[in-house]
């Protein structure tokens, strides 16, 4: 190589370098400007939520204030205490049956409803008390039992015993029929 040769690639080479250096570093220009924008970006937002924050802040104390004096008067009422004694019956509930017990209940749920509903009836409750007020009397002899097929009360109530009796034997025969074989 001659010193002409050298020259000449030494100052291309140099050329070369400062054009790629150029391209660099225009390249890295572009990127801390975007880095830049993205970084202004961010801070407008960190504005943004200060803001936010400044206003709800109060709002999240009084909301907060309103829960404790709401929860305070609830364990002073004893609501608390009912709310956790009903979860431990749910508990208890759920630990004592199974799905398909559930399911059929919520099958039948509105039959049992109607029949609360009509046990709940003022007249029924009263025969109900007046019942287990009989309940506690001393039983009679026979002479006493005779005695009191004479009271026409006594006789009333046995016809309305019996007919409740028949309605349960309705139920019970039609069971009988419907677990019976077809071909029977």
């Amino acid at each position: 190589m001659t010193t002409t040769d050298t020259t000449q690639y030494a100052e291309r080479a140099e050329a070369v370098d400062t054009a790629s250096l150029e391209a660099m570093l225009a390249e890295i220009n572009g990127r801390l400007e975007r880095m830049e924008r993205c970084v202004d970006d961010v801070s407008k937002r960190l504005e943004s939520f200060d803001d936010l924050k400044e206003d709800l802040m109060p709002m999240a104390h009084s909301g907060l204030q309103m829960a404790y004096r709401h929860m305070h008067e609830l364990e002073q009422n004893g609501t608390l205490d009912f709310v956790k004694e009903s979860a431990r019956v749910a508990e208890t509930i759920s630990t004592s049956f199974t799905p398909d017990d559930v399911r059929l209940l919520g099958e039948n749920v509105v039959s049992i409803l109607n029949t609360v509903r009509n046990l709940t009836q003022p007249e029924m409750l009263g025969v109900a008390d007046r019942a287990a007020t009989a309940l506690q009397a001393e039983p009679e002899g026979r002479v006493g039992l005779f005695k009191a097929m004479r009271d026409p009360e006594i006789r009333k109530g046995m016809a309305l015993l019996f007919g409740v009796l028949r309605e349960i034997g309705q139920v019970s025969t039609a069971k009988q029929l419907a677990a019976e074989p077809v071909g029977d």
